[in-house]
């Protein structure tokens, strides 16, 4: 992806900051998780039970190391995806994982809210760069939920080729509801960094997928 307007990339890096910075506590937990595992493993290693013969023993040192490397591999492996985060290597992924991944990002999140999202059931294929979708799919639903009802439910329409929809009831905010984080300007200027182009409507955001986005410039 390439932006003429160093203050147009700088922009769109700091929304990237943003979306991390909500979605961090999950990816901390996905490293701390095996390394919470590895560190009971290597007391266990430690401590062998009472009374065990020693071949006994040795198995089962054998078998908690061989449990202790895999939960360390697993650690490596998740510290390593941690700088697909940072810097764009030029892989795709499907839009179906796209989805996938990200509804396991939003789960905490919701379940601090007063909305909820109905995911779609049917998802049409499209190959995307996973780098740039992953950050707009996030901002766009963490940019919508703040502004809808108490109680009410986001639901994603993503059947028609080319565009994804995402649609809500009228109605204000509730008067507790934080702030937003995002503001809708926000999302245009990641959609159209991207190739993607954001339509609002009333009740409806769409997102048109880069194959279906006419020529434009990015947001003033």
């Amino acid at each position: 992806m390439t932006i003429p307007d160093p203050f147009i990339a700088l922009a769109v890096k700091g929304v990237q900051f943003k979306v991390l910075g909500q979605i961090f506590p999950v990816l901390r937990h996905e490293i701390l998780g095996p390394l919470s595992n590895a560190s009971l493993a290597a007391a266990m290693l430690r401590q062998p039970p009472e009374g065990a013969d020693a071949d006994a023993a040795q198995q089962r040192c054998q078998r908690l190391a061989g449990d202790l490397t895999g939960m360390l591999e697993d650690s490596v492996g998740v510290v390593r995806d941690l700088d697909q985060w940072m810097s764009d290597s030029g892989g795709t992924a499907m839009a179906d994982d796209l989805f996938q991944e990200c509804r396991l990002l939003m789960f905490s999140h919701l379940l601090l809210s007063r909305h909820s999202v109905r995911w779609p059931e049917y998802i049409a294929p499209a190959e995307l760069p996973r780098f740039d979708s992953r950050y707009l799919m996030l901002a766009w639903l963490l940019c919508l939920l703040p502004m809808l009802p108490a109680d009410a439910e986001l639901v994603l329409d993503t059947s028609e080729p080319g565009v994804w929809r995402a649609r809500f009831p009228d109605g204000a905010a509730a008067a507790d509801a934080p702030a937003p984080v995002f503001e809708p300007r926000e999302i245009e200027l990641l959609a159209a960094s991207a190739g993607w182009r954001l339509e609002r409507q009333d009740q409806c955001w769409s997102l048109h997928l880069p194959d279906s986005r006419p020529s434009g410039e990015l947001p003033a």
